[in-house]
């Protein structure tokens, strides 16, 4: 679909949502005065809105697009009218947090960061430089989260883990050189190695296990960067607690690409060719999937 396609298309869905405008608008900050907002949260209520007639042929257009799970995957960083977008108030959990996140990272070191539990970083925001220690009310923003149902923002994977308080063992997990991150003993370091081996060096780990904390900061990272639209951040980074990352997926890139490993760009590589040449290799998140979540070529499942 052509990008002034989707364009008109997301007017339309706009119209026939029965949302107001400002469902749509990137930079709109949602709080109790906007009758459109949605705090994912609170208890439901029911409101009256306008609904907008269309012609029927748009209609039956917009309606077949929105029958295709893999259309906001597809178009990842779009705004869609039935995003859920936090209120003010979580929003600003969003913005202390990520900065108590990014003292705690700086402090520990971005490797054992990775295996970070919860319950340790809140002892840590006691002890980290310049760091505010956690507040109840932001631990309490933190278990709604954690244990929100991510299905009704649009992510559409499993759970796997269970508990906010959940860790990981440093006796299950190898650090692989030069890396700075982590992977679980025996089958994700074995497939990582052999992977490299068939490849070639010039293929690296870019991300490997990851806790709780360490996905609820990249989460939280991303929900700044979407202005609290947590619907628009699940779909490029699952929530805390759905992470396959956390049972022992890993991300692999073209050394020298930095961030561009993390784009379709990686895709276009002679590295990934190899991947999927191997013919024993499985994507986690393919460009078919119905998950919820955009494609990421990058992401290796185990």
């Amino acid at each position: 679909m052509k990008r002034r396609d989707f364009l008109k298309y997301s007017t339309l869905l706009a119209a026939t949502s029965g949302l107001s405008s400002c469902s749509i608008l990137h930079k709109h900050f949602h709080d109790a005065s906007c009758k459109s907002c949605i705090d994912p949260f609170a208890k439901k209520s029911t409101t009256k809105s306008t609904i907008i007639t269309t012609t029927q042929p748009d209609e039956e257009i917009v309606k077949g697009l929105m029958k295709d799970e893999r259309i906001k995957s597809k178009y990842f960083s779009q705004d869609f009218t039935d995003d859920i977008f936090l209120s003010k108030e979580k929003y600003l959990f969003v913005q202390k947090l990520v900065v108590k996140f990014r003292k705690v990272q700086r402090y520990v070191g971005h490797g054992n960061f990775n295996l970070l539990s919860v319950d340790n970083f809140f002892l840590f925001t006691d002890v980290a430089p310049n760091c505010e220690t956690i507040t109840t009310a932001e631990k309490i923003f933190m278990e709604e989260l954690f244990y929100f149902d991510a299905q009704k923002y649009g992510f559409k994977g499993n759970k796997t883990s269970h508990k906010l308080t959940d860790s990981i063992s440093r006796r299950e997990v190898s650090k692989v050189p030069y890396s700075g991150h982590f992977l679980k003993k025996d089958q994700s370091l074995k497939l990582f190695q052999k992977v490299r081996n068939d490849v070639g060096d010039s293929l690296i780990l870019t991300s490997g296990i990851r806790g709780v904390a360490k996905q609820f900061h990249l989460f939280l990272e991303k929900t700044l960067e979407t202005k609290g639209n947590l619907s628009k951040a699940s779909r490029s980074l699952a929530p805390p607690g759905y992470s396959f990352h956390y049972l022992g997926d890993f991300d692999v890139g073209k050394k020298n690409m930095g961030m561009k490993n993390f784009d379709q760009d990686f895709a276009e590589t002679d590295e990934f060719k190899r991947l999927v040449d191997l013919g024993y290799i499985n994507i986690r998140y393919t460009q078919s999937n119905t998950l919820g979540v955009r494609f990421e070529p990058w992401h290796l499942k185990v």
